[in-house]
């Protein structure tokens, strides 16, 4: 015996009396998620990680200049999620201070060679891809409705690290690389913070990735941020000082100012790929859609990815950008 619906729903639901306020009824503003105090210093070590190690990666593949090694230095970048997994079988500690001093022995021993073992030192840069293992220890130490702005701060602390160090490799050149190798030594700043609390430790499975992959805005994102490290990261020689040094912060400064007045979230990657793209025929745009890239992927990501889908889509866009710039590097 089924049960009869009522004619009208209840008042609570339905109103149907006067109104008790003469202003309009509407939601109130989203709020933005904020992180306690502890919670923000501890995000913020993770972020110094994140980003001393980028700066240091793209440092060195800045001064690729067509070698070889860079195709390897993009393949090390791709092992984001090796590493997170890693970090589920070891303490995540014991993996990060092992990879960041495989990292910093390797620069070391380009820069004493004087240029000898570059090849060397470009693939140890490359090695201590953190972002998804610094990823999922604030998943696993910050509670799910403040998550989501430590994933923020990690995407902004890379972005800001792979600028600063293309556009150092590309106006100071071997000065740089010491920069970088210190970078890795400063990196280490957040090793303590990856230590869990007694509870597993997870990450996400591949399968996950696969979704999030064949998601309209991953699937987006990821081309188009291989192709803007593709035609950015193709070698040229004439770069003026200055301009190597203003031209990604400038795509990058540019990027932050307007991306709040795009229609969506994938307007401003591809116009990142479009300014890459262009450059073929006009070099200092390759530079400037570079800077921009950098300041897009994490606005996209934050803009319109699914709340649990964030550290994803970050990791393969991220990863892209790499590989399109280690090809673009040797072409």
């Amino acid at each position: 015996m089924s049960a009869q619906v009522p004619e009208k729903l209840p008042e609570e639901f339905a109103p149907q009396g006067p109104r008790l306020s003469r202003f309009r009824i509407l939601p109130a503003p989203a709020i933005r998620p904020r992180l306690f105090p502890d919670e923000a210093r501890f995000a913020l070590r993770l972020a110094a990680m994140a980003g001393f190690t980028e700066l240091a990666a793209w440092a060195w593949v800045a001064r690729a200049g067509g070698r070889g090694a860079a195709l390897a230095w993009g393949a090390l970048r791709l092992l984001r999620p090796v590493w997170a997994g890693l970090g589920t079988r070891l303490p995540r500690p014991a993996v990060a201070f092992a990879l960041l001093g495989v990292a910093a022995g390797g620069t070391a021993a380009s820069l004493l060679s004087v240029g000898g073992l570059f090849s060397l030192g470009l693939c140890a840069a490359a090695l201590p891809a953190l972002g998804d293992l610094c990823a999922s220890g604030a998943g696993d130490a910050i509670t799910v409705e403040r998550r989501s702005a430590a994933f923020a701060w990690l995407d902004m602390a890379q972005g800001l690290g792979a600028v600063l160090g293309l556009s150092l490799g590309l106006a100071f050149h071997d000065p740089a690389l010491l920069i970088g190798a210190a970078a890795l030594i400063g990196a280490s700043i957040g090793v303590p913070d990856l230590r869990d609390r007694g509870t597993p430790r997870s990450t996400w499975p591949m399968q996950a990735r696969l979704h999030v992959l064949r998601s309209p805005l991953a699937s987006q994102l990821v081309a188009l941020a291989f192709f803007c490290g593709l035609f950015g990261a193709l070698p040229h020689s004439g770069w003026s000082t200055w301009t190597a040094l203003l031209l990604p912060l400038a795509g990058m400064a540019a990027a932050a100012r307007l991306e709040p007045r795009m229609p969506n979230a994938v307007v401003l990657p591809r116009v990142a790929a479009l300014a890459a793209a262009v450059g073929w025929v006009y070099p200092p745009l390759r530079l400037l859609g570079l800077g921009i890239m950098f300041a897009a992927l994490p606005a996209a990501v934050a803009r319109g990815a699914g709340e649990m889908e964030r550290p994803i889509a970050s990791s393969l866009a991220w990863s892209a950008l790499a590989a399109g710039a280690a090809v673009g590097a040797v072409l």
